[in-house]
């Protein structure tokens, strides 16, 4: 009976490792947050990202309508606030999309604002992240991912967030961003 102690003993150790020690390890959380494209807000003038650098043609256009849930026939930048947990770590920014065109993109930006007295007006402005559509789907949404984030670690205290999406063709449909955090 003595020969099976010291196994017996591993067994049990190894048991309460693998059912408490994961379970410490899974403690954070993953929070997702997701906007549709169609509850954004046009802006209505020209966006800091809506440029002639990254759409070819920068006219501002107003979206000819919204059906069910998708942007359709908007051309333009478009703002909309978000608010982030404060110490939460973001860890994707996702972007849905039917780009039906071959030239033109759509971008998304998760951007960010130092809340500060004393600050100069145009400084604490940054991006934390990026994505956007590259070649052109007919009818598919597809998905493009950012995972490197600048600055991920949440502090509402210190900034205000928003997203900026420009859309570079009314040829391109906007359908949703999410933002992927853990804390």
């Amino acid at each position: 009976m003595r020969r099976w102690r010291w196994p017996a003993a591993l067994v049990a150790v190894g048991t309460v490792v693998v059912l408490f020690g994961a379970q410490a390890a899974t403690g954070a959380t993953t929070k997702t947050l997701s906007f549709d494209a169609a509850a954004l807000v046009p802006y209505a003038t020209i966006t800091t990202h809506f440029t002639p650098t990254r759409c070819s043609d920068n006219t501002f256009d107003q979206a000819d309508g919204e059906l069910n849930g998708a942007l359709l026939q908007f051309r333009g930048g478009m703002l909309f606030p978000i608010q982030l947990p404060e110490g939460a770590k973001v860890t994707r920014l996702r972007y849905f999309v039917v780009d039906q065109d071959s030239t033109d993109d759509s971008f998304v930006f998760l951007l960010r604002k130092k809340l500060e007295a004393g600050v100069p007006k145009d400084a604490g402005y940054s991006v934390m992240a990026s994505a956007h559509s590259t070649g052109n789907v007919l009818t598919n949404v597809r998905r493009f991912d950012e995972t490197t984030i600048a600055g991920a670690l949440a502090d509402p205290t210190q900034f205000a967030y928003y997203l900026e999406l420009v859309n570079c063709a009314i040829t391109i449909e906007p359908i949703g961003v999410q933002v992927t955090m853990t804390g």
